[in-house]
């Protein structure tokens, strides 16, 4: 069955609120958002959004140098606070950086990996927000990082309240 995709006007207006803040860099990004009827599947898991990085004749028909691909159906099942999160996440999987001998050079976008298959600032920022987090904060428990799991708590309570 084919996928539908759609804009994701909903998604684009949360990453415009973001990139001033933490992605100051992604600011002449040309970046797509999309969603995508369902969720592809990794390791028995739904994969909520991807990044991708645009090039070639693709970024030419695009004009775009990123697509931020959100699932609908994944999407439509989260809080406010988890869709926050999600962009915030897809987000930083995207960066550019200026030709340091060429001030007036367009800037180099490239995709980067998270850090423990999560970046330490949506940890910070949003807390335990998806099961693979849930897992990493109780690991961090067991090994002491009482600050991260206080952060945590503190915020789990706040999305409960």
């Amino acid at each position: 069955m084919a996928r539908i995709y759609d804009n994701a006007d909903s998604v684009e207006t949360m990453a415009q609120k973001l990139i001033p803040n933490y992605h100051a860099e992604l600011s002449s990004a040309r970046i797509r958002y999309v969603f995508v009827d369902k969720a592809s599947m990794k390791s028995g898991k739904p994969v909520p959004g991807k990044a991708r990085r645009i090039t070639g004749a693709m970024e030419f028909l695009t004009d775009a140098d990123f697509v931020i691909e959100v699932a609908a159906d994944v999407w439509n099942e989260m809080t406010s606070e988890q869709r926050m999160a999600l962009v915030d996440h897809l987000l930083e999987y995207c960066t550019g950086e200026e030709d340091e001998e060429d001030a007036g050079a367009p800037m180099k976008w490239r995709l980067r990996e998270p850090d423990v298959k999560e970046f330490g600032t949506i940890l910070h920022r949003h807390g335990a927000w998806n099961e693979n987090l849930a897992n990493f904060v109780n690991i961090a428990r067991q090994i002491g990082l009482s600050e991260i799991v206080e952060e945590t708590r503190h915020q789990q309570k706040s999305t409960l309240s």
